[in-house]
């Protein structure tokens, strides 16, 4: 490569990353509970495997209730590849194959993060999660482990 194109090349490979940086937070996401659940904290594969339906209750028996944001959030995809280590196709072959085999429905999608709020205040064993500078209303923001 020549020191010209090399040097343009690396000059656009900086500014590609530099706007990556700077947008890094805009899907960062908090998970957040009903304040009647007495966690303060959730073990990130407990929360994986509520969310791909595996498990069905909390330890203190009430039943899971996860809700997912809209795909035009994009916390959700980080959500997804975080939490649930699949991509949005992954999660979505998944999801068919479950209803295909007749094993389970992916939890209901929110429109709006104030819809996930609400969903999870109407609901003591919902779990949700919002763009990390959220406000989550009455909703009790837990750590994930």
């Amino acid at each position: 490569m020549r020191p010209r194109l090399h040097l343009a090349w690396l000059l656009t490979l900086f500014v590609v990353c530099s706007a990556n940086v700077s947008d890094a937070g805009d899907d960062a996401f908090k998970v957040i509970v009903s304040p009647k659940n007495p966690a303060s904290s959730i073990d990130r594969d407990f929360l994986r495997d509520a969310y791909l339906k595996r498990i069905a209750e909390w330890p203190d028996g009430k039943a899971i209730r996860p809700i997912d944001l809209s795909s035009r959030f994009p916390a959700r995809d980080r959500f997804t590849q975080d939490i649930l280590k699949k991509t949005p196709g992954q999660l979505k072959n998944y999801w068919n194959q479950q209803i295909f085999s007749g094993k389970g429905t992916p939890p209901p999608e929110a429109s709006s993060t104030s819809d996930i709020i609400d969903y999870v205040l109407a609901n003591p064993g919902a779990v949700g999660y919002l763009p990390a500078g959220t406000d989550p209303g009455g909703a009790k923001v837990v750590r994930v482990d």
